[in-house]
């Protein structure tokens, strides 16, 4: 006969087991037999089956979506990239980029696109800091996202543009990504001040972000709200994904790609490529497309 279960959610994940919670209580369970063996496969998110009396894991449901990196392979190595899952079963990612410091990366955040859009997760882009930005129009490089996703304006700081993010917020399980430093834990503490979520200051020596958040940790909020604090990524190298998903982080290449003679066009050298004569005469961004290929062959190499 089977032990009576419950299920929760795990909102943290430690070395041999992790914490769910279940009716708003939190429970620590231990994994044990082939759980405890893929403990390191565990995300904050997850839904599991657990038995109350002993605290153990007894299964682990399947995900909905999952937000998936791999780890950058080390220079001189060789060695397999393993994935790794950030958060499980959320609605959205919110990849949040700083306008000023640290620098707007347009390459993480189109990996960042891609990694939501294969693992079935909608994207928003919010720009913080804009009060850095002293009246400034915004960036082109950042504006141009929003042929793509939402882009939220917003500062932690002064609370510019958080009603807007609330509302985006209200009611979805949304996962923060993002580079150190930008201002994920900031932005939920301006949001929710009982958080009192740990922040820091840029490295001096590059104005780089420090980790202040050491793993990814689960918050509900009012209004049945539900985020997902990550750590800072530096590096985040593409995953597995079907080629197709491009056209959803590059749609502007896509449009493009539609008169190109070849259906496989890669847009390189073959001839009758309408990409390549669209960016040559101005009417696409060359920096885009140069951004697809580079990401185009990171998808081929995984």
């Amino acid at each position: 006969m089977s032990p009576p279960s419950e299920r929760g959610i795990v909102i943290t994940v430690f070395r041999g087991g992790c914490e769910v919670i279940h009716r708003d209580q939190v429970h620590e369970l231990h994994l044990s037999g082939s759980h405890a063996r893929a403990s390191t496969a565990l995300a904050v998110g997850d839904e599991v089956r657990f038995d109350p009396a002993t605290g153990r894991v007894l299964e682990i449901e399947a995900r909905r979506t999952r937000l998936e990196r791999i780890r950058p392979r080390d220079r001189g190595r060789h060695q397999r990239r393993q994935p790794q899952v950030i958060a499980a079963n959320m609605d959205q990612v919110a990849i949040v980029t700083a306008l000023v410091e640290p620098p707007f990366v347009p390459g993480v955040v189109d990996r960042f696109l891609l990694a939501a859009a294969a693992g079935g997760l909608n994207a928003l882009l919010i720009a913080n800091k804009c009060d850095l930005m002293h009246g400034r129009e915004l960036p082109e490089a950042v504006g141009s996202y929003a042929a793509v996703v939402p882009v939220l304006t917003v500062s932690a700081l002064t609370g510019a543009g958080l009603d807007e993010l609330r509302a985006s917020l209200q009611g979805q399980q949304t996962v923060f990504a993002g580079h150190s430093g930008v201002g994920k834990s900031s932005l939920l503490n301006a949001l929710e001040p009982e958080l009192c979520l740990r922040t820091g200051e840029l490295r001096e020596r590059d104005r780089k972000g420090r980790h202040t958040t050491s793993q990814a940790t689960w918050y509900k909020l009012a209004s049945e709200t539900v985020v997902v604090d990550t750590p800072g990524i530096r590096e985040l190298a593409t995953t597995a994904a079907h080629p197709g998903l491009l056209d959803q982080v590059y749609p502007d290449v896509a449009s493009y790609a539609r008169s190109c003679h070849f259906r496989d066009c890669e847009h390189v050298q073959e001839p009758g490529c309408a990409v390549r004569a669209a960016a040559e005469v101005g009417e696409l961004s060359p920096y885009r497309l140069a951004r697809f290929r580079k990401l185009a062959r990171e998808l081929a190499e995984t």
